[in-house]
C-alpha cells in the first residue's frame, strides 16, 4: 500500500521528478518506501509462482478410472477411498524419492465410451504416468486396448485374464494386473485337491471363448497336479439354472465342481448347486453379496481367495499379514461394513497404487516407458493385500499361487478349508 506522503508528491510534477534529479530531503523517504513496496510485491509474486511451478514439477500423477456412479458405484467408491488412503500412506513415507504422489480419478460410469474419453484426458491433459482400473470387468478389453495402443502402463484391478506377453494375438506389453488371475487361482485350488485326493474334478464353464479357454487351463493343470478332470459342461450366461449339468457331474462321480463365470451368474449357480450337495469351488471374482446372502450351507462353497478376505483374522505366519493389518487400520471402520465386492475393489486399488509406486521407485525417470520396464524388472516381490506379486517379462501379473488361501464360506464368514487326508 502507498503511504499518504508518497501520494502527495504527485501533486507537483517538478518535485516528483526532482526525486530523481536532485536530492529533496522530504520526498526521498516516501519514494524509498514506494520502491521497497513494489520490490516486495514483485519478489513475493515470483517466489510464489516459482514455488507453484516447482510443486507441480515435483508431483507424480497416477490416473484412476473408476465407476463412481452407475451400477457398480459402491465398488468404485470403495476403490477410490482405498486409493486415496494408499496415496496418503505412500506420501507419509516420503512419496517417490521425496516427490509426492498425486491421484487423479475420473468417473467412468460403467460406460466404454466414457472410459475412453476419460482415459484420454488423464493421459494427454493430466500427464499421468500410469492408469488403474476398471471397476467392472466388462470394461477390461476396452481399457487394455487403449493402454496397449497408447503405450501407457495400466494396472488392472478386476478380472482374471492371464497377462502373458509371449502369447500370440494377445499383446500385453503395457498391461499389468493386481487381481487374482486364472492360472494362480486354479493352481491354489488344485494343490489342495491333490493333497486330499479330491477327484474327479468337474469343470463348469460359460459357452463362450473365455469359457473354452478356462476349460483348457483346467485340463492342463489337472495333468500337472495328477488330478482326473471330467469332460467339461457349459452354460449360457442367460440360463436360469444349471441343474442338468450338475446332475450329469453327479452321475459321473464328481467329488468337486469347479465353476467359472461372471459375478452376475453366481446366484444361478447357487440355486442349482443346492440340489446336488457336491462341493463347489469358484474364483473370488464370481462371488457377490447377493449370492452369499442366499447361501444356506446345503453344499460346501470354496474359493481361492486373496489374504485380504481374512481381514484382521489373518494368521501372522502369512507373508501378507503385515500389509493386510496395515490396510485394515488405514481403512478404519468403513472396511468392516464392506460387501465382498467392495472389499475386493478396495484391496485391488490399494495394491495397484503400491505396486505402481514400487515400480516408480525403481525407474530412472517417471515416464511411461521407464515405469513399464521397471515393473518387469522388479528385483523383489510386492507383498500386498491381494497376494504376493512379482511381475516379469513373461507374466505381467506374477501372482504367487501359494499366497492365495483356499477358504470356505460359513455362518461366521470365511475360514481356511481343512481338507481330509488323501483318499487315494
Amino acid at each position: 500500500m502507498l503511504t499518504p506522503r508518497a501520494l502527495n508528491t504527485t501533486k507537483n510534477p517538478i518535485n516528483f521528478c526532482s526525486t530523481y534529479l536532485s536530492p529533496v530531503p522530504k520526498a526521498v523517504p516516501g519514494f524509498k518506501a514506494l520502491c521497497c513496496l513494489f520490490l516486495f510485491i514483485a519478489v513475493s509474486v515470483l517466489i510464489t509462482d516459482k514455488a507453484m511451478c516447482r510443486r507441480d514439477a515435483l508431483s507424480i500423477s497416477v490416473g484412476g478410472l473408476l465407476d463412481l456412479t452407475g451400477d457398480h458405484c459402491k465398488e468404485g467408491r470403495a476403490a477410490y477411498m482405498a486409493a486415496r488412503k494408499a496415496v496418503e500412506c505412500l506420501n507419509s513415507q516420503g512419496g517417490i524419492g521425496d516427490r509426492p504422489l498425486e491421484l487423479i480419478v475420473a468417473d467412468t460410469r460403467g460406460e466404454p465410451g466414457r472410459l475412453l474419453i476419460e482415459a484420454g484426458k488423464l493421459v494427454e491433459q493430466e500427464k499421468v504416468v500410469a492408469l488403474l482400473g476398471p471397476t467392472s470387468e466388462t470394461l477390461i478389453p476396452v481399457l487394455r486396448n487403449y493402454a496397449e495402443a497408447h503405450n501407457v502402463p495400466m494396472v488392472l484391478t478386476s478380472g482374471d485374464d492371464p497377462l502373458l506377453p509371449f502369447r500370440k494375438k494377445e499383446s500385453v506389453s503395457w498391461t499389468y494386473s493386481i487381481s487374482p488371475g486364472l492360472g494362480p487361482a486354479i493352481k491354489a485350488l488344485f494343490r489342495e485337491f491333490a493333497r486330499a485326493g479330491l477327484e474327479p474334478v468337474a469343470p463348469l464353464v460359460p459357452d463362450n471363448a473365455k469359457g473354452k479357454r478356462t476349460s483348457l487351463w483346467l485340463q492342463g493343470y489337472g495333468l500337472e497336479y495328477h488330478l482326473r478332470i471330467l469332460p467339461f459342461q457349459d452354460f449360457g450366461l442367460h440360463d436360469t439354472d444349471v441343474v442338468s449339468q450338475l446332475q450329469q457331474f453327479k452321475e459321473e462321480g464328481a467329488q468337486v465342481i469347479v465353476a467359472w463365470g461372471p459375478r452376475s451368474w453366481g446366484p444361478v449357480l447357487l440355486r442349482s448347486a443346492k440340489r446336488t450337495g457336491i462341493p463347489v469351488a469358484v474364483p473370488v471374482q464370481l462371488l457377490s453379496s447377493d449370492m452369499l446372502k442366499k447361501y444356506n450351507g446345503s453344499f460346501r462353497l470354496w474359493t481361492a481367495a486373496p489374504p485380504l478376505l481374512l481381514g484382521n483374522g489373518i494368521p501372522l505366519s502369512h507373508p501378507c499379514a503385515f500389509t493386510v493389518n496395515r490396510f485394515m487400520k488405514a481403512m478404519g471402520k468403513e472396511a468392516m461394513g464392506f460387501s465382498i465386492e467392495e472389499c475386493l475393489a478396495a484391496g485391488a486399488a490399494w495394491d495397484a497404487l503400491h505396486l505402481t509406486a514400487m515400480g516408480l521407485r525403481m525407474s530412472s525417470t517417471a515416464t511411461h516407458s521407464d515405469l513399464r520396464q521397471a515393473l518387469e524388472d522388479l528385483d523383489q516381490s510386492y507383498y500386498g493385500v491381494m497376494g504376493v506379486f512379482k511381475p516379469r517379462e513373461r507374466d505381467h501379473s506374477g501372482l504367487v499361487p501359494s499366497s492365495l488361501i483356499v477358504l470356505e464360506s460359513g455362518t461366521n464368514g470365511w475360514k481356511p478349508v481343512i481338507f481330509s487326508k488323501r483318499r487315494r
